[in-house]
């Protein structure tokens, strides 16, 4: 069978920007280092860090020594306040796309603004976000959202960095309707729009499509919800989910990844699919 990798598939730059700082951040510091929560929404990659020596931590009140690193997806300022107040020292690994979109929202909030945050409640990129509008932010999930919005005067629409594009702009243009006034930032990283770009492209001459990411992963779950709009789609976490028989009737599959996928568990998954037999053969 053929397939079609898509080039944007896996790590985006603030993926392997927080990956390899970790790395860095072990090899020259020689102590513990550790993660406010998973540095990325990957099992398979956390997995392979933590046989490294980078642990995931749950509870950083707990830790007594060694580095504790921010994750990709940001803090807020509370947070960071708190995790400077222990007793280990603290590195930052928030994406600087995801950076940008912080500045921006206190920069909005400064100057009279009330911040509307497109994007999922209680991922750690949208609270983050909300702490850094201070009390002046809200969350706002879908289109549906926004009629039960409270009447603002100075509005501001930001969007979590790996959202659709389509959906923003549905969002934008519900908002524009309540509120005619308001700035709509673009806020979707570069990374995020090309993987969307592409996976459009290559379904126009595949059979299917693959996608492989984790779980947890809420761009590549978003990423696997395009790709069923347009050919049949399989979201698989590794090459072990993939069942021959279930494309036995494709000749053409397109793979792509979400942002937190290894390249490594790309590739086994490549070469599993590429030896499945065409019913036809």
């Amino acid at each position: 069978m053929q397939v079609i990798v898509a080039k944007s598939a896996g790590f985006c730059m603030g993926v392997r920007r927080a990956v390899d700082k970790a790395r860095s951040l072990l090899k020259e510091s020689g102590s513990n280092v550790y993660t406010d929560g998973p540095l990325i929404h990957n099992r398979q990659m956390m997995g392979r860090l933590e046989a490294e020596g980078i642990t995931e931590c749950d509870d950083p009140a707990s830790l007594s020594d060694g580095l504790l690193l921010v994750r990709a997806h940001g803090i807020s300022p509370e947070r960071r306040r708190l995790l400077r107040e222990l007793p280990v020292a603290l590195a930052d690994a928030t994406c600087p796309d995801v950076a940008r979109i912080q500045g921006l929202v206190r920069k909005y909030v400064h100057d009279g603004y009330r911040v509307l945050i497109f994007g999922d409640d209680g991922h750690p990129e949208v609270v983050g976000l909300l702490g850094h509008a201070d009390g002046k932010g809200h969350v706002v999930q879908s289109d549906e959202d926004v009629p039960t919005l409270p009447d603002m005067e100075r509005v501001c629409l930001v969007a979590q960095s790996t959202q659709f594009v389509h959906a923003y702009d549905t969002v934008a243009d519900a908002v524009r309707k309540r509120f005619p006034e308001v700035q709509v930032l673009d806020t979707i990283c570069a990374s995020t729009k090309a993987r969307q770009g592409e996976l459009e492209e290559m379904a126009r001459t595949a059979d299917a499509i693959v996608v492989v990411g984790g779980q947890h992963s809420a761009n590549t779950l978003r990423l696997a919800a395009l790709a069923r709009t347009l050919r049949p789609t399989f979201h698989v976490q590794t090459a072990d989910d993939i069942d021959p028989s279930d494309f036995a009737d494709f000749e053409t599959v397109a793979l792509t990844a979400g942002a937190s996928t290894p390249d490594e568990v790309i590739e086994e998954v490549r070469r599993k699919l590429e030896g499945v037999r065409h019913s036809t053969e």
